[in-house]
């Protein structure tokens, strides 16, 4: 089969990058983001409050890298950190980026009433706690054992998490435990809806629109690939074609429940 045969690929979290487009244009044409260009050669895009940046490394040709940084008001340090390593699907960095953008437009940050928690959208998905979890860390690991969502236990200073000198809160990792194909680490402050609905993506099971050659070589023996009907665009797939729309909305959370 070509290189570039249009597929839908599952699940979602190791079909590969995806249309960075997915990310950015929801941000800039629905919510009214201001992108600039960085002295880096990035791109970064201000929330119309100044209170959210996200920052892109990479160019159109390559995989990008995505940080998102939160203030409590323009020029303070930053309040949290959520970044998104080169290889991450665009589809989960578009739930968080577009829930975060939706929540600040309607002038409230955290939707924790809008839905479940990540741990138990995970556990309704099938996922289970890992009995190897490292010391200080709550595992639980994906039906077929190829990504894992991580919750570190314990308090640590935020500042301390916003600048890498101690693990996140929370990360995201797919593909090998000892070599992830890409992660997503989220620190203490992070609001909670945006985070959900990155769980409710990364444990997605698709599947998800790609041309065969964005799927990457190490996934393939683990992926199930299907070939878009004949005649259809190459756009995201509709629910006839999935089974159900893509991010299902959330439940309401029980009491008491694990982020």
């Amino acid at each position: 089969m070509p290189s570039t045969v249009p597929v839908l690929v599952q699940p979602l979290r190791l079909a590969g990058p995806g249309d960075r487009r997915l990310v950015t244009g929801p941000l800039t044409a629905v919510h009214g983001w201001t992108p600039a260009r960085t002295s880096e050669g990035g791109t970064r895009f201000t929330s119309p409050c100044r209170t959210a940046v996200l920052s892109v490394n990479g160019d159109g040709g390559s995989p990008a890298a995505w940080t998102v940084h939160g203030y409590t008001r323009p020029g303070a340090e930053p309040l949290w950190r959520a970044s998104f390593s080169s290889g991450t699907p665009a589809e989960v960095v578009a739930a968080f980026t577009t829930a975060l953008a939706g929540d600040l437009h309607a002038r409230h940050r955290d939707g924790l009433h809008l839905g479940s928690t990540p741990a138990s959208i995970l556990a309704e998905r099938g996922w289970r706690p890992s009995d190897r979890s490292p010391r200080g860390f709550h595992d639980q690991l994906a039906p077929d054992g190829w990504a894992l969502y991580r919750h570190r236990l314990g308090h640590q200073p935020h500042d301390d998490e916003v600048t890498r000198l101690v693990p996140p809160t929370w990360s995201m990792l797919a593909g090998s435990q000892q070599q992830p194909s890409w992660s997503a680490e989220f620190t203490i402050g992070v609001p909670f809806h945006p985070l959900a609905r990155a769980a409710a993506a990364f444990s997605d099971p698709g599947p998800v629109p790609r041309s065969t050659d964005e799927i990457p070589a190490r996934h393939l023996a683990r992926v199930t690939v299907l070939r878009r009907p004949s005649g259809r665009s190459t756009g995201p797939p509709t629910p006839a074609e999935t089974g159900r729309p893509h991010l299902p909305p959330s439940r309401p959370a029980p009491a008491a429940r694990r982020r």
